[in-house]
């Protein structure tokens, strides 16, 4: 039994208690101090304490265990209280009442109350046994428990017995103390010898116990039926010791408390064996002797048939016992024989060869399996080191594997080796070493080989398709960036890399025209190209869609790259070939030199891609030179459009209106807005800086949804101020991305209905740029017109604004576009062009209207061709809405319009 210092500590203390409590009691009794009747009153309390005190530490251990074991202390406890109450009546009549106990008394009914408890606490102690050995147990108690009483009764308790003058009570009575202590010993005796080693102290101490209390109770059966025992005697300390050792094992059991064993199969060792038979003997000579010498004792007689009869009942248990045992034994060797059979098949069979070697790698043992993955016999790599069949480099990885499966235990180590085979050849493997080295079965390492070759070539085939592209087998995005950072590494002073980023121009064009199998054949031609341009050792990687990219591992001279480019450019100026059409492809390139020794692939590759985008901006078909600026520039505009991300929320926008004026005498028709932001920092934003940019990036739909709705309110306010002018009419401009958006309608709808606008008044201007192909887009606009909206063609002689849409559209109004506006005055050309536009839209029926008026003699000349109506700045400029609040309040109002104060007087100038 394990004990930890505290705890011996502790028990080394009780132990010294008990001794000199003890001692003192002895001495005191023996010496008789203070006169008999002190020494009277010291004997009875002092052996009810003991046995108090051996109550209270059985209890205590009782609450510290479980199971069967708390059980057990409990009866233990109860049986200590049982003797303890007995004493309190003894001491009662003696020593308060001041006479002599009678024999039998009340107090007797204590002692012998514990008497049972104590053998059933005995009996339900746990120990090393089965059910059917518990029995037995009980049985060898109560042999040797008769056996004993036959001893004793030969020897002195019939003698007694016979020689008392007393009652059958009292004699009975007296006899009950020796007799009940002989059954309590014999079964503390044998649970002792039964008992694991780990928890036999406690149980020892109480046998000593019971052992003490059996001497002061025969002794005191003996002087009482002998008439010579009276007050303090020395016999009593044997009670006083008995306790205090029950409650020295009691104390030792709560200290250092044990789980209650399992029952198990260990059998029991040669003199626990021989311990019920040996008294037996002894009563069976007494009882033959005394019945043949002398005359027949009944008790004698009868009392040995009884034990030869428990002796019998207790060998046919035991028989029983064994058979079960024998029937256990063999279904557990069948099985041992089933298991060790399905083993070895399993072994022999398995997908893996099973080596046993010893701890430095001497093969012992191999499965037949080894035959069959590596063509050897598995006898004839006994005795050789595992190494040898390894590769020469894969030696040192197996030598670390099995030094770290030494340090761990049975715990499985695993590590890639190439085996080699009979023939020569090389197989991927996978062995796992466990450390069994410790196990008596085996001691040995046990390797488990699994040829892996199908799932490493496998993974080498994922390895491959996750670096490179699937369509034309060039390393991709991911490895391109490691080949780089690889050549970085290896860059020396004066030795650089350069990246040059590439991309097709107008792919999808060809794509669309040819297919999309086509499509990628042609990219398949593109990597081939670009691979037999560049030098051994370079890299040519597809970064995606129609973008490629080559990694210049080498730079020495500053122009190599450019050269490169150059060279690039000059071979892609032939055709490629696809299902029997030609194909000329134009690039666009950005070039990207290492500038720094810090510079980074990932920074490089940025670097190429801006230049690319720059050549792009600049016309395509052209390659640039990364420069710092670039950068510079591009940081600006992802600045600008978070910030533009954020101006609508933190209303940095405003709208700025411009007057639509009548040519004939200046009355104000409406207003254009135009949008304006005033950032934080940058001041005002010119809209051609921030429009393309909120139109690529998408935020041109909240940003148009914000402008229809403010102009809205704004045109509603100035009509209910003005009632003369309440025909006012609001143009908003449109985008592309606008009109294909499907919400377009749902958007004009709404912006009219919160500000109460009439959409009659709602004028839609198709922008430069504005496409008005598709069906949807079409159909949204003429949906529009049905609600009562105009539309307006801007720009119109320009590029964008196409003759189809005057077919195609419910066109309301055309604005000239203000070139022509411009240089009519100076070109005899323009002059004709802007005549036949206007000539168009009268024509037509519809409204003409010119932009970008700044001179007189060009409002008399557009006077002289019938334009209806204008807008520039020798009419006005585009003004908030405070400063249009101001101008309507300057207007004159005349025939019920609103005409511009200033209009008279310049056309009278």
């Amino acid at each position: 039994m394990i004990v930890n210092r505290h705890a011996k500590r502790d028990f080394g203390i009780a132990c010294a208690a008990a001794v000199l409590l003890t001692s003192a009691f002895a001495v005191w009794i023996g010496l008789r101090i203070d006169g008999i009747e002190v020494s009277e009153a010291v004997d009875d309390f002092g052996e009810g304490a003991a046995a108090l005190i051996a109550a209270l530490a059985c209890a205590v251990a009782a609450v510290r265990h479980r199971g069967r074991m708390r059980l057990a202390w409990a009866l233990l406890a109860s049986g200590a209280a049982a003797w303890a109450i007995g004493e309190g009546l003894w001491s009662y009549i003696e020593v308060i009442q001041g006479r002599q106990v009678p024999f039998p008394s009340l107090a007797d009914a204590g002692y012998l109350a514990a008497v049972p408890l104590v053998v059933a606490g005995i009996a339900v102690f746990p120990g090393r046994h089965r059910s059917a050995s518990r029995a037995a147990f009980l049985l060898d108690g109560t042999i040797i428990a008769g056996a004993l009483l036959i001893i004793s009764w030969s020897t002195v308790l019939g003698m007694l017995y016979r020689a008392s003058s007393r009652d059958v009570l009292s004699a009975v009575l007296g006899l009950a103390y020796p007799i009940s202590d002989v059954a309590i010993a014999a079964m503390a005796l044998l649970l002792v010898s039964r008992t694991a080693r780990s928890v036999r102290l406690p149980l020892v101490l109480v046998a000593a116990g019971l052992f003490a209390n059996l001497l002061s109770d025969s002794a005191f059966a003996y002087l009482t039926t002998a008439k010579t025992y009276g007050p303090a005697q020395l016999i009593d300390t044997g009670w006083v010791a008995g306790y205090l050792l029950i409650a020295l094992g009691a104390f030792f059991a709560a200290l250092v408390p044990k789980p209650a064993l399992k029952a198990d199969d260990e059998p029991p060792g040669r003199w626990s064996v021989a311990l019920p038979y040996l008294p037996v003997a002894i009563a069976a000579t007494v009882t033959v002797v005394r019945n043949v010498s002398g005359s027949p004792d009944l008790f004698l007689f009868w009392g040995m048939m009884g034990v030869a009869g428990l002796v019998l009942l207790r060998q046919f248990i035991v028989l029983w016992d064994n058979l079960a045992l024998n029937q256990k034994l063999e279904a557990q060797a069948a099985a041992l024989r089933d298991t060790e059979t399905n083993f070895r098949s399993l072994v022999q069979n398995s997908g893996d060869v099973v080596v046993l070697a010893d701890a430095v790698g001497t093969m012992r043992f191999l499965s037949t399996s080894i035959d069959r993955f590596f063509a050897y016999s598995p006898t004839e790599l006994v005795g050789q080191p595992f190494t040898e069949l390894l590769h020469p480099t894969d030696g040192p990885v197996f030598d670390g594997g099995v030094q770290k499966a030494l340090a761990a235990s049975a715990h499985p180590i695993t590590v890639s080796c190439r085996v080699r085979h009979k023939l020569g050849s090389w197989t991927h493997c996978e062995i796992t070493i466990t450390n069994m080295l410790h196990q008596s079965t085996l001691q040995a390492l046990v390797l488990n080989i699994r040829d892996v070759t199908d799932r490493k070539e496998m993974e080498e085939r994922l390895a491959h398709v996750a670096a490179h592209d699937p369509v034309t087998s060039l390393p991709n995005r991911m490895t391109f960036r490691d080949e780089a950072e690889a050549a970085l590494e290896r860059s020396q002073p004066g030795r650089g890399i350069a990246v040059l980023a590439l991309d097709i121009d107008d792919f999808k064009v060809v794509n669309d025209a040819l297919g999309q199998r086509a499509g990628d054949d042609l990219l398949g031609m593109i990597g081939g190209r670009l691979s037999k341009i560049v030098r051994p050792g370079d890299v040519v990687a597809r970064l995606g869609a129609d973008e490629f990219a080559v990694l210049m591992t080498t730079v020495v001279h500053e122009d190599q790259p450019l050269r490169l480019a150059e060279r690039i450019f000059e071979h892609f100026r032939a055709p490629f070939r696809v299902e029997e059409r030609e194909v000329v492809l134009r690039l666009s390139a950005g070039v990207a030199v290492q500038a720094r020794p810090e510079d980074t692939a990932e920074t490089l590759m940025r670097n190429a891609d801006i230049a690319l985008n720059a050549a792009k901006s600049g016309g395509k078909g052209r390659w640039v030179q990364y420069a710092p600026e670039q950068h510079a520039s591009v940081s600006d505009r992802m600045e600008l459009e978070v910030d533009l991300a954020h101006a609508l929320e933190r209303r940095q926008l405003v709208l700025h209106y411009q007057p639509a004026v009548r040519i004939a005498d200046g009355a104000i028709l409406g207003f254009e807005a135009f949008v304006r932001w005033s950032h934080p920092r940058r001041g005002m934003v010119s809209p051609a800086d921030f429009i393309p940019l909120a139109d690529e990036t998408g935020l041109i739909v909240p940003l148009q949804r914000w402008v229809l709705a403010q102009a809205c309110a704004d045109g509603r306010q100035w009509q209910l101020g003005y009632p003369v002018a309440s025909g006012f009419t609001m143009s908003v401009n449109v985008s592309q991305r606008s009109l294909a958006h499907p919400d377009l309608v749902a958007d004009v709808t709404q912006a009219c209905v919160a500000a109460g606008f009439d959409p009659l008044h709602l004028v839609l201007e198709l922008t430069q740029g504005a496409t008005l192909k598709g069906k949807e887009t079409i159909d949204r606009l003429i949906e529009l017109h049905q609600r009562g909206v105009k539309l307006a063609l801007d720009d119109f002689g320009a590029d964008s604004a196409p003759l189809s849409a005057l077919r195609d559209l419910p066109v309301d109004i055309v604005k000239l576009d203000q070139s022509f506006v411009a240089r009519m005055t100076s070109s005899p050309t323009d002059a004709t062009v802007a005549r036949a536009v206007i000539d168009l839209g009268n024509t037509l029926g519809m409204m003409t209207m010119a932009d970008g008026i700044e001179r007189a003699e060009q409002l008399v000349a557009l006077q002289r061709i019938g334009c209806t109506a204008g807008q520039g700045y020798y009419l006005s400029r585009p003004l908030p809405a405070a400063g249009i609040e101001r101008l309507l309040a300057d207007c004159t109002e005349e025939a019920g319009t609103l005409r511009l104060a200033s209009f008279k007087l310049e056309r009278a100038g």
